[in-house]
C-alpha cells in the first residue's frame, strides 16, 4: 500500500498535464531567448570589448550611435568564476561604453562567448527639459572623456546627456556598481592634490580630474577649461 502511494504521488508531479505544460513553457521560453540573444550579436551600434588585466576580465558594451539603448547581455564563459549576474541588463547611453561584467580565470584553459539583445531607448522628456546649456568648439569635441556616475545623481544623467547631444566620446563608471574604479580615481586625487574629497559625477579630461562638482555651473566651468 506504500509502494502503490508513493508511485501515484511521483505519477501526479511529473505527468499530470498542468506539469507538464508548465515545464514545456519553460523549456521554450528558454530556448527562444537562447536563440533570440545570440541573432543579435552582429548589432550595428552596439559592440563587446573585453578588457584583461592579470586574471579579471572585464567586459563592457560600447554605443557609437547617437541614440541610447538597452542592452541585455547573456555571457556563457567556462574556465571563470563570475563577479556579476548572468544574464544583465543595462542602458548604454549614445556615444558611451558601460561595463556589463567582470570575471575572474580560474583556469588556464577558458573561452568566453556572449549573446544579446539590443531596444532603443527613448529620450525622457523631464531630462530634455533639464538640459544643461553649454556650447562645445567643433575642433575640440574629440577631446575623451571618463565620467564617474552613480544611481539616482540628477547631474550625472544630465552631463550624460550633454555628452550624448554633442557627440563627445565618453566612457562612463558606476561606482556604485564597482568600488574598484571609485577606489583608483580617488587614490589619483590623492596624488594629485591630496585630496580625498569628492562629489559625483567626477570627470578625468585630458589630464584634468574634477572631483568637486557640486552644480551645474561648476561643471559648466570644468568643461570651459577644455571645450
Amino acid at each position: 500500500m506504500v509502494y502503490a502511494n508513493i508511485l501515484f504521488i511521483i505519477f501526479i508531479l511529473f505527468f499530470n498535464p498542468y506539469q507538464i505544460m508548465k515545464n514545456f513553457t519553460f523549456c521554450f521560453l528558454l530556448f527562444f531567448i537562447s536563440v533570440l540573444s545570440f541573432a543579435q550579436n552582429n548589432h550595428t551600434y552596439i559592440s563587446i570589448e573585453k578588457k584583461e588585466s592579470g586574471k579579471k576580465v572585464e567586459v563592457y558594451a560600447v554605443n557609437s550611435s547617437s541614440t541610447d539603448y538597452e542592452v541585455f547581455l547573456k555571457i556563457n564563459a567556462t574556465g571563470f568564476r563570475k563577479i556579476a549576474e548572468n544574464p544583465i541588463t543595462k542602458i548604454v547611453p549614445a556615444n558611451s561604453k558601460i561595463k556589463m561584467f567582470t570575471l575572474l580565470k580560474i583556469s588556464e584553459e577558458n573561452n568566453i562567448s556572449f549573446g544579446l539583445i539590443v531596444n532603443e531607448i527613448a529620450h525622457d522628456q523631464e531630462k530634455l527639459a533639464n538640459a544643461i546649456d553649454f556650447t562645445f568648439e567643433e575642433s575640440k569635441k574629440n577631446k575623451p572623456v571618463i565620467l564617474f556616475i552613480k544611481d539616482y545623481c540628477d547631474l550625472c544623467e544630465n552631463t550624460i546627456k550633454l555628452f550624448r547631444d554633442n557627440n563627445i566620446v565618453h566612457t562612463i563608471y558606476n561606482i556604485d556598481e564597482d568600488l574598484d574604479y571609485y577606489q583608483k580615481i580617488q587614490q589619483e586625487l590623492l596624488n594629485r592634490k591630496n585630496d580625498k574629497t569628492s562629489l559625483v559625477p567626477i570627470i578625468e579630461i585630458e589630464d584634468s580630474i574634477y572631483n568637486r562638482l557640486e552644480n551645474r555651473n561648476k561643471l559648466i566651468e570644468a568643461l570651459k577649461n577644455h571645450f
